[in-house]
C-alpha cells in the first residue's frame, strides 16, 4: 500500500521575523532553475521539472514555488512528470523507480519498482491514461496503475516468444494498444485476454528503435527523438511524412485537431489539413537551445529547455517568453566558498586522474537569497574556458572573487564584471611548458595575498601579492617537478601552508616565514602520512584547521589528525586515526570512508563529507557522532560530497553534492564582538510549535540560563559561537508552563552580560 505524507513546502516554514533565515535543524536547496526537462499542465498551475526540483508557476497570478526533495519528494533525481486530468494527481516519477502522486496538499508514494530487484534501469519513460488506468512504460515491462486504489493493476513484461526487447512509447489507437520497441512497433486489440503476454502481439518490424509514438487525424504517428524524419500509418502501412519539415525532433503532442512538432528550439503546429498554423522560435539567454517537452495549454504553448528555462510561447502574438528559478544556472556543484554572507560555486570538473574535463565554466553568486551567474551567454570572456574548479572570495572585500580554471588559467571577478584572465602572456601562470594553466585551488590570507595551487608546474605554488605582483614558490626536493598535481592550500593560525598533492600521495608543509618574496629562509617538509597511523592511506583530499589549531586530513580512507602541528618541522609529528568505540569493540573513524571535504563549525565540530556516505556530524573530538545524512534519510541530494562551507554569520551549512547544492541550518555562528545584535527566534513560541528556540548574535561561548519570571532556573547551556539552540524543555524534559522567560548570557570573562526575553505560550 502506498505510504501518505503530509506535504509541506518550504516557503511555509519562513514565517520567522529573522530576515530570510531557515529554521535551525531545516534543509533547503539551491537548485537550477533553467535546467528543465520535462513539462506538466494542469487547470492552475504549470509545473517544470529539472533533475531534483519541480518548479510550479501559478497562471493567474505568476506566482513561482517549488518542490523538492527538502521540501518533502521521496527523491532527488527525477526522470518524469505527469499530469493526470482525470484523476487530478500530479505524478513525479524518479531515475530509482520511485512514484510520487500529489494532490491537494497530501503526497502518496508508491516504491513498488524501486524496492523491486530488476537488472536494467528503472526511469519511466513515458505515461499514458485509458480508462481510469495510469500506464508507464519502462524498457523491461508496460505497467498500469489504478488511480482510484492508488495500486499497481498490472505488469506486462517486455518479453515474445522467449526473447526479451525494450519498449520505448505507448499509446491507444483505433481500439488497439501500441508499444514501440528495439524490435519494431507491436500492436494488440485493447478487449485482447492475454495483454501481459506479448507473444499474442502483432509485431511490425518496418521501423526499429522509434521512440514517439503519438496519434493524431486518424493516424498514428512515429518520430524518433534526434531524427529529421517522420512516419505515419495509413491504409495499414507506415508511410514516410513529407509534408512537414521536420529536424531534430524532440517530441510530439496532439489535441483533437492539432499536431505540436518540437525540435531543438523551435516549435511547429499543424492543422488536420497537414498545414503548419503556427511555427514558432525562441531566444536562448544561457547557452543553446535544447527542448525536451512541451505541452498545449490553450492559446499557449509550454516548452522545458534543458539549457534556457521554461518557455513560453502565446500563439497570438507569436511572443516567447522565459521563465527561470532562483538558482545557479546549473545543478553542478564542485567547490564553494563563503564570506561576509556571501556565497559562491563553481561547476569544476577533474578526472580521477587529475587531468580537464573541458566542462563548461560557470560562477554562481549567492547574495541577499538571490542568485546571479556569470556564464557565457553575459560573458563572452569565457568562451573557450574550461573547468572552473575552485573560488575564493577575498576576504577583506567580499565584492572581489577569483576562480581557478583547471585548464585556462586565473579569472578575477569584482562585482558584477569579469576584471581581469591571467595566463601564460600577462603572468607567470603556465603548466607542462604550455599555455594551459591548470589551477585546481585559490585561496586567500589575512592580508589578501592570493596563494594559487598550480598543478604540473616547475613552481606549484603562485601567489598574486595584495600588490598586484606575482611570486612563484617551488616545493624544494620534497615532490617531483611538472610531475605534481596539487590541490587547495590551507593557510594555516600560524601563516604556514599545508599542500596537498593527490597523485604524489604527498602533504607539504611551507612555512614562508611571512616573507613571500624572499624565497631564501623558506623551509619545507614532506609529512609522512602513515608513521604513526592505523590505516594506511595513499591520498589527502583535503585539509582543515579546527578552533584549537589542531590539523584536520580527510583521505582516501578515513580522517586523520595532527594533534601537534606546531612541532611539525622537527619531524616527530605525525597524523593520527581516532579510535572510536562501537558495539563494545574500538575502531578508526572513518575505517571504510573516503574522505572528500571537512568543514569546522564554530562549536568546533566538525562536518565530514564523503564519497558514497553522505554527510557526518561529529563532536569536537570526533568520537561522537551527532548525526548522519543520507539520501535515504534526509533530504540530501546525493551521497557524494564535493565540498562543505559554513556561512558563519547565519551558521548555514553549504553541501555541494553530485546532484547539486542544499544547505542546513547548524546550530553554530561566529560569535560578536558583544551583545547588541542578540535575538530571539521564534518569538513568542506559540502552543503549536514544537521545534528549536534559537538564541543568536551572542559572544563566542557564552554561558547561558533560562529562568522564569520568579527565577527558577528552566535550563543552562553553551553557545556554540554565536548561538544557543535550546529544544524549548526544562531539566525534566517538559514543555514550560505559559509565561515569559530570561535568557541571561555571559561571556567567558564574566564581565560582559545580556538579557533577553522569551515569550512561551504552552
Amino acid at each position: 500500500m502506498p505510504k501518505k505524507y503530509f506535504f509541506i513546502l518550504i516557503f511555509q516554514l519562513l514565517l520567522y521575523p529573522l530576515m530570510a533565515q531557515i529554521p535551525t535543524g531545516t534543509f533547503r536547496t539551491h537548485l537550477s532553475g533553467t535546467t528543465f526537462h520535462s513539462i506538466a499542465v494542469s487547470p492552475e498551475y504549470i509545473y517544470a521539472a529539472s533533475e531534483s526540483q519541480i518548479m510550479c508557476l501559478h497562471k493567474s497570478d505568476h506566482h513561482i514555488h517549488y518542490y523538492s526533495k527538502a521540501d518533502g519528494l521521496s527523491d532527488a533525481l527525477i526522470s518524469q512528470i505527469y499530469y493526470d486530468s482525470s484523476s487530478r494527481y500530479l505524478i513525479v516519477a524518479y531515475e530509482n523507480g520511485n512514484l510520487d502522486f500529489i494532490k491537494e496538499g497530501n503526497l502518496y508514494n508508491l516504491s513498488d519498482i524501486k524496492d523491486k530487484n530488476i537488472s536494467g534501469e528503472k526511469r519511466v519513460k513515458e505515461f499514458y491514461t485509458h480508462n481510469g488506468l495510469l500506464y508507464l512504460v519502462y524498457s523491461f515491462a508496460i505497467v498500469s496503475i489504478d488511480m482510484d486504489k492508488m495500486l499497481i493493476a498490472d505488469t506486462w513484461y517486455t518479453l515474445r516468444n522467449n526473447e526479451n526487447f525494450t519498449a520505448h512509447s505507448f499509446t491507444c489507437f483505433n481500439e488497439q494498444f501500441y508499444v514501440s520497441s528495439n524490435a519494431g512497433i507491436l500492436y494488440s486489440s485493447i478487449d485482447n485476454p492475454a495483454l501481459a503476454d506479448f507473444s499474442s502481439w502483432t509485431l511490425d518490424n518496418t521501423l526499429l528503435d522509434y521512440d514517439i509514438l503519438c496519434p493524431f487525424n486518424h493516424d498514428l504517428y512515429a518520430g524518433k527523438r534526434g531524427k529529421d524524419t517522420l512516419y505515419y500509418f495509413h491504409n495499414n502501412q507506415w508511410q514516410k511524412e513529407e509534408r512537414f519539415a521536420v529536424t531534430d525532433l524532440r517530441y510530439l503532442k496532439s489535441t483533437n485537431d492539432e499536431l505540436l512538432i518540437g525540435g531543438w528550439g523551435y516549435v511547429d503546429i499543424i492543422n488536420n489539413q497537414g498545414n503548419t498554423i503556427f511555427y514558432h522560435y525562441w531566444d536562448t539567454p544561457y547557452s543553446w537551445a535544447d527542448a525536451r517537452d512541451a505541452q498545449f495549454d490553450a492559446t499557449t504553448c509550454w516548452v522545458a529547455d534543458k539549457n534556457n528555462g521554461l518557455i513560453q510561447i502565446s500563439r497570438t502574438d507569436w511572443y516567447s517568453n522565459t521563465i527561470t528559478g532562483n538558482g545557479p544556472l546549473r545543478n553542478d556543484a564542485f567547490r564553494i566558498d563563503c564570506s561576509q554572507n556571501l556565497v559562491a560555486m563553481v561547476p569544476g570538473s577533474i578526472t580521477s586522474v587529475w587531468g580537464s574535463n573541458y566542462s563548461q565554466p560557470y560562477l554562481n553568486l549567492f547574495n541577499d537569497e538571490k542568485w546571479s551567474t556569470f556564464h557565457t551567454g553575459n560573458t563572452p570572456a569565457l568562451a573557450n574556458v574550461y573547468d572552473f574548479a575552485d573560488v575564493a572570495i577575498n576576504p577583506n572585500n567580499k565584492n572581489d572573487y577569483y576562480v581557478g580554471s583547471f585548464h585556462s588559467g586565473l579569472f578575477h571577478f569584482n562585482q558584477e564584471e569579469l576584471v581581469q584572465v591571467f595566463h601564460h602572456e600577462n603572468s607567470p601562470l603556465n603548466s607542462k611548458d604550455t599555455s594551459d594553466a591548470y589551477i585546481a585551488g585559490v585561496t586567500f590570507d589575512a592580508a589578501s595575498n592570493l596563494w594559487i595551487s598550480l598543478s604540473y608546474a616547475a613552481s606549484p605554488i603562485a601567489v598574486l601579492k595584495n600588490d598586484g605582483s606575482w611570486q612563484m614558490i617551488s616545493l624544494g626536493t620534497t615532490i617531483p617537478s611538472y610531475n605534481t598535481a596539487v590541490d587547495r592550500i590551507l593557510i594555516d593560525s600560524r601563516g604556514w601552508k599545508w599542500v596537498p598533492c593527490p597523485r604524489a600521495g604527498k602533504l607539504v608543509v611551507l612555512d614562508d616565514n611571512h616573507t613571500i618574496s624572499t624565497l631564501s629562509d623558506d623551509r619545507t617538509f614532506s609529512v609522512n602520512m602513515n608513521a604513526n597511523a592505523n590505516i594506511e592511506t595513499s591520498r589527502v583530499n583535503c585539509v582543515v584547521e579546527d578552533k584549537t589549531g589542531q590539523i584536520w586530513i580527510g583521505c582516501d580512507i578515513g580522517v586523520k589528525v595532527i594533534y601537534n602541528p606546531g612541532n611539525i618541522f622537527s619531524g616527530n609529528t605525525y597524523p593520527q586515526n581516532i579510535l572510536i568505540e562501537q558495539n563494545n569493540h574500538v575502531q578508526n573513524l572513518f575505517e571504510y570512508d573516503e574522505i572528500t571535504a571537512i568543514a569546522v563549525d564554530d562549536g568546533n565540530r566538525k562536518w565530514i563529507g564523503t564519497v558514497q556516505s553522505g554527510v557526518f556530524f561529529i563532536s569536537a573530538d570526533g568520537t561522537k557522532e551527532l548525526l548522519h545524512f543520507t539520501e535515504d534519510n534526509s533530504p540530501l541530494l546525493s551521497n557524494r560530497i564535493t565540498d562543505i562551507c559554513i556561512n558563519r554569520q547565519t551558521g548555514e551549512v553549504f553541501f555541494a553534492t553530485s546532484n547539486g547544492l542544499i544547505s542546513y541550518k547548524g546550530t553554530a555562528t561566529e560569535g560578536k564582538e558583544d551583545y547588541s545584535e542578540t535575538f530571539v527566534y521564534p518569538n513568542p513560541v506559540r502552543e503549536n510549535y514544537h521545534g528549536v528556540i534559537t538564541i543568536t548574535g551572542l559572544m563566542d561561548h557564552s554561558f547561558c540560563k533560562i529562568a522564569d519570571s520568579a527565577g527558577t532556573l528552566v535550563w543552562q547551556g553553551y553557545a556554540n559561537g554565536g548561538t544557543l539552540v535550546w529544544n524549548g524543555k526544562d531539566f525534566y524534559g517538559k514543555r514550560p508552563a505559559t509565561g515569559v522567560y530570561f535568557v541571561f548570557a555571559s561571556d567567558e570573562t564574566g564581565k560582559q552580560k545580556n538579557v533577553s526575553k522569551i515569550l512561551f505560550i504552552k
